[in-house]
C-alpha cells in the first residue's frame, strides 16, 4: 500500500503545476515531526529517533563532523584511513587474548614509526641527490625485518572481521562507512530488536578501538588510491581540477590523500586525530524503524552516555578567495578525453544554492534537459554531460561542476562555445515555465521516493543535522526549491557563472588517439 501511494503521489506531481503543491513540503515536515524524537545527552551528542515503517527494522546511522576538509597537508588521507581502523576492533572485540596481544601492538607502533622516519630520511636525501649512506639502508632492512615478524606474531591474536560475524549473525544488512570531505558515515541495519547489540559494539568503537594491522591497511589504502586515481583518468581530473579550483581552501585536498603521503602517516597522529574529532559533540545518532522512544534513549544513554564531551569547534578561517581570470589545465592519461567545467559558488542554505539545484537538471537530467539534447542528441558532440552541485564538499564555498565526454574528433574549445551559449541565453531569457514545473515536478517526486526508505531517512537527517543544525533543513531546502522562478535562474548565471570565473580541465588521451 505504502508504494502504490508514492507512485500515485509522485504520478500527481508531475501531472499538475507544482505550485499547487507549495505546502507539501511544510506539511510532510510536520508529519516527520510527529513521528519524530530529538534528543541531546548531556556530552553533547545528538540522537535523532524516528518511528516508521511496517517491518521490524531499523537503520542506524553515526555520523561525525569530521573529514578531508578538517585535515592539515601533512595528515591528509587520515580520516578515510581512521575509518577503515576503526573496523579492525576493541580490546574485546577483534581479539583473542588482548592482554597478550598488546604487547605486539605497542611493539609494532615503535618499530614502525622508527621505520617510517628512516624512510622519510632516506627519501629526503634520494630528492636532494645526495648519497644514501651503508646503516641508513641496513638499518631500513632490519626495522623492516622486525615489523613483520612482529605483525606474524600479533596475526596469530587477532580475529579479523568479528564485528561484522557477530552483525552477520544478528541479521544486518548494509553494514559499511564512508569518509567525505565533510563527514565520516558508519551505518547498518539490523532487526529491531538487535539495538542492543549495536549500542554495546559501536559504543565499545569508540571508547576502546585498537588500531591493530594499522601498516597492513595503509598499505590496502594506497592500493585504494593506486585503483581510484592513479589508473583512472577521470580520477586524475578531477583531483587536478579542485587542486587548482581551489588555492588555499583544505577543499582542495583529496578525501583518500596523496600519493606520496599516505605511507608515512604515523599511527600515534592517527590516533591523535580521532581524539580530537570523534567526540560527542561533533557527533549525531540517527535511528529510523520500527521503535519504542523510551527504550531506545535508555539504550541510548546507557552506552553512550560516558564518552567524553570535546572541545568546541573554532570556525574555520580560511576562505577561499577567488581573483579573476580564467584557470585552465590539462592531463595526459592513456584513456578516452574527459573535461571538468567549473565554477566558485556559496553552499546550502545560501539562497542561490537552490537555484543551482534546479539549474543542473534544467541543463543536464534526462534526455529533454538542454544540454543534453543540444550536445548528445542535436549536435552530437559528446558523449554524456552531467552537472554537479556543491562540489566536493557543502560546509563551505563550493562548485557547480559540469562533467564532459566529448566524441572523437570534437574539439574542446567548440564543445565550451555551445555551452556558453546555452548559459548566455538563459542569463537573457531566463527558463520557460513549462520546463522550470517540469524540472520541479520531477525533483520532488525523485526526493519522495527516496524517503519511502528506512536508510536514506536515517543517512539524510544525520546529515542535515549535523552539518545544518536541524534536520529539518531538508525539507525546507525543498520548500525553497518550490518558490525559485526563472529570475533566480537568470540571477545565478549572471552573477557566478562568468568566463573570467571559470575552471576548465581537460583530460587528453596519451595514446595520441580518442577510442
Amino acid at each position: 500500500m505504502q508504494k502504490i501511494r508514492i507512485i500515485f503521489l509522485s504520478f500527481f506531481l508531475l501531472s499538475h503545476p507544482v505550485f499547487s503543491g507549495e505546502n507539501f513540503f511544510k506539511n510532510s515536515e510536520l508529519s516527520f515531526n510527529e513521528k519524530t524524537k530529538t534528543i541531546q545527552l548531556d556530552n553533547g551528542l545528538t540522537v535523532i529517533m524516528m518511528n516508521r515503517g511496517n517491518s521490524p527494522t531499523v537503520a542506524l546511522y553515526i555520523k561525525f563532523l569530521v573529514g578531508a576538509v578538517d585535515e592539515t597537508p601533512e595528515e591528509a588521507g587520515t580520516a578515510h584511513l581512521l575509518e577503515h581502523m576503526l573496523f579492525k576492533g576493541t580490546k574485546q572485540v577483534g581479539t583473542k587474548d588482548f592482554v597478550k596481544e598488546e604487547k605486539y601492538q605497542s611493539q609494532i607502533e615503535v618499530w614502525g614509526t622508527k621505520l617510517d622516519d628512516l624512510k622519510l630520511e632516506k627519501r629526503s636525501l634520494e630528492i636532494k641527490g645526495a648519497k644514501i649512506p651503508d646503516q641508513l639502508n641496513a638499518d631500513i632492512e632490519e626495522y623492516s625485518r622486525k615489523l613483520k615478524n612482529l605483525i606474524l606474531l600479533q596475526d596469530e591474536l587477532i580475529v579479523k572481521n568479528e564485528d561484522s560475524y557477530i552483525y552477520e549473525q544478528n541479521g544486518e544488512v548494509g553494514f559499511n562507512a564512508y569518509t567525505s570531505q565533510d563527514v565520516t558515515n558508519y551505518q547498518i541495519q539490523l532487526p529491531n530488536n538487535r539495538i542492543e547489540i549495536w549500542a554495546k559494539l559501536e559504543s565499545d568503537r569508540l571508547k576502546n578501538p585498537i588500531l591493530r594491522e594499522y601498516y597492513t591497511e595503509r598499505d590496502v589504502v594506497i592500493e585504494e588510491r593506486r585503483m581510484r586515481t592513479e589508473d583512472s583518468g577521470s580520477g586524475v581530473l578531477r583531483e587536478r581540477f579542485f587542486s587548482i579550483a581551489f588555492e588555499s581552501h583544505p577543499y582542495r585536498k583529496p578525501v583518500i590523500g596523496y600519493n606520496t603521503g599516505i605511507g608515512f602517516l604515523k599511527v600515534e597522529d592517527t590516533k591523535a586525530f580521532f581524539k580530537k574529532h570523534y567526540t560527542p559533540n561533533r557527533m549525531v545518532i540517527s535511528i529510523v524503524g520500527q521503535i519504542d522512544f523510551e527504550e531506545t534513549e535508555a539504550l541510548i544513554r546507557k552506552y553512550f552516555s560516558d564518552l567524553k564531551p570535546g572541545k568546541p569547534r573554532a570556525p574555520y578561517k580560511i576562505e577561499e578567495k577567488q581573483f579573476l581570470g580564467e584557470k585552465r589545465f590539462q592531463v595526459l592519461f592513456p584513456a578516452s578525453p574527459q573535461m571538468m567545467m567549473g565554477w566558485l559558488k556559496p553552499p546550502f542554505p545560501h539562497k542561490s544554492n537552490v537555484s543551482f539545484e534546479v539549474l543542473s537538471n534544467i541543463l543536464t537530467q534526462g534526455t529533454s534537459s538542454r544540454l543534453y539534447k543540444r550536445l548528445v542528441l542535436d549536435k552530437k558532440m559528446v558523449s554524456s554531460v552531467g552537472a554537479a552541485n556543491g562540489y566536493p564538499g557543502e560546509r563551505y564555498q563550493n562548485y557547480f561542476v559540469f562533467f564532459i565526454k566529448p566524441n572523437k574528433g570534437i574539439k574542446t574549445e567548440d564543445i565550451e562555445a555551445e555551452i556558453w551559449a546555452e548559459l548566455k541565453s538563459i542569463e537573457e531569457k531566463g527558463v520557460t515555465t513549462e520546463e522550470l514545473e517540469k524540472t520541479k515536478n520531477q525533483m520532488v517526486a525523485d526526493f519522495i521516493k527516496t524517503m519511502d526508505d528506512n536508510a536514506t531517512i536515517a543517512d539524510l537527517f544525520s546529515y542535515y543535522h549535523l552539518l545544518y543544525g536541524d534536520w529539518n533543513s531538508l525539507f525546507q531546502q525543498y520548500q525553497s526549491l518550490l518558490e525559485a522562478n526563472s529570475n533566480d535562474i537568470k540571477s545565478v548565471v549572471k552573477e557566478y557563472l562568468k568566463k573570467d570565473r571559470v575552471v576548465i580541465g581537460v583530460q587528453v588521451d596519451s595514446r595520441g588517439k580518442s577510442e
